[in-house]
């Protein structure tokens, strides 16, 4: 397939070389949110980046050959560019170390090219349509949400803040060296002494810090992992809103280095997350059986939402349309309500697919705003 030597207007590129912030995506997903619909195709490219890439790069190859067959003319040419750029990022762009991406692109009278890339698998996957395809980032990052991880030992400590699987921020603090004072100038009991009061005061500040962390960028689930005393010692001495936080605990050794704890950390936060949006769907359906903060249904759920009263988009992953499903996402994104992804729920199927926990409910009926 050619294309033609045109470069984009660099207004029109977001390039990801440096770490994907919560804040980076959020923007980048309320852009994809905000694009209209042109007469050029637009292609939305998701890749599980850890599987062999000539061989996706073929399969891709053959399916834009079958999708260009859909399209003649200027149509056509802008279709097989938008491509050509996705085949070129793919090649020649992806940052060291990705295991996913998501790529859009659109070529025309209003091109655009966003790659997004993640330290987490998505399904491999290639869609054409006039609007980009929000709905598998949105679903990875509720399963990979952001979460604060502690990872502590004897002898240090460090917080760790993680976005799609990947460390945005790092603290590391290391403890005072104390152990040339044994023998030299104290006693082995005024050592321990001292130890003990200096590790009250290292765990005082540390919960200090993780607390303020906690606070401030909005994380809602904490990991701590390192030697088991310490692990022990620090959970002990977490007050009670951040034990409410607390996902799991795990014995791990940091000096082999902090991405397989990471690693560890996301296989047991997307088992709780699977346990936490069956949860929210009980809430759902806890809330319409009477009558109260929650309602069902793509138009009750598309009024909730466009008219400011919905508080959480619960959307069933498993929903046959598509298109509604990608309608929602995007109204959800706009007016900033939370999407919560459900698998493998009986009860949300029944209630449709979709549905919105409430943050009030209205007295009067307005109307529904377009997504």
């Amino acid at each position: 397939m050619t294309t033609k030597q045109t470069n984009l207007p660099t207004s029109s590129i977001t390039t990801s070389k440096k770490r994907l912030t919560s804040q980076d995506l959020r923007k980048a997903l309320n852009r994809l949110s905000d694009i209209a619909p042109s007469d050029s195709p637009l292609i939305s490219c998701f890749i599980n980046l850890t599987e062999n890439l000539q061989a996706t790069l073929q399969l891709f190859d053959r399916q834009a050959k079958d999708m260009a067959r859909h399209f003649v003319g200027s149509r056509l040419l802008d279709f097989q560019d938008a491509y050509g750029e996705i085949r070129k990022y793919l090649t020649d762009s992806v940052p060291k170390g990705s295991r996913g991406a998501a790529i859009y692109a659109r070529w025309g009278k209003r091109p655009l090219l966003i790659p997004l890339d993640f330290k987490v698998v998505l399904e491999t996957k290639l869609v054409v349509d006039t609007l980009p395809h929000i709905y598998p980032v949105i679903e990875t990052r509720d399963t990979y949400h952001r979460f604060a991880i502690v990872i502590v030992t004897e002898k240090e400590a460090r917080i760790v803040e993680t976005v799609m699987g990947a460390v945005t921020q790092e603290i590391f603090t290391a403890r005072p060296e104390l152990r040339e004072r044994l023998g030299r100038e104290w006693t082995r009991e005024r050592f321990q002494k001292y130890r003990d009061e200096q590790n009250d005061r290292f765990m005082k500040q540390k919960i200090e810090i993780l607390d303020e962390l906690m606070q401030r960028r909005g994380h809602n689930h904490l990991v701590i992992a390192g030697s088991p005393k310490m692990v022990a010692r620090l959970t002990k001495s977490l007050p009670t809103r951040l034990k409410d936080k607390l996902i799991t605990t795990l014995f791990a050794n940091p000096s082999n280095g902090i991405y397989p704890i990471v690693v560890e950390a996301l296989e047991v936060f997307t088992a709780y997350e699977h346990i936490e949006s069956h949860d929210r769907v009980s809430q759902l359906q806890s809330a319409i059986l009477s009558a109260g903060l929650g309602v069902a249904g793509s138009e009750e759920t598309q009024k909730a939402i466009a008219q400011g009263y919905a508080d959480m988009l619960i959307i069933n992953k498993e929903l046959p349309d598509s298109e509604l499903r990608e309608r929602l996402v995007r109204l959800a994104i706009r007016n900033d309500v939370p999407i919560e992804t459900v698998k493998d729920s009986d009860v949300l199927e029944e209630l449709s697919g979709v549905g919105c926990l409430l943050s009030y409910r209205p007295h009067s009926n307005k109307s529904v705003a377009k997504p």
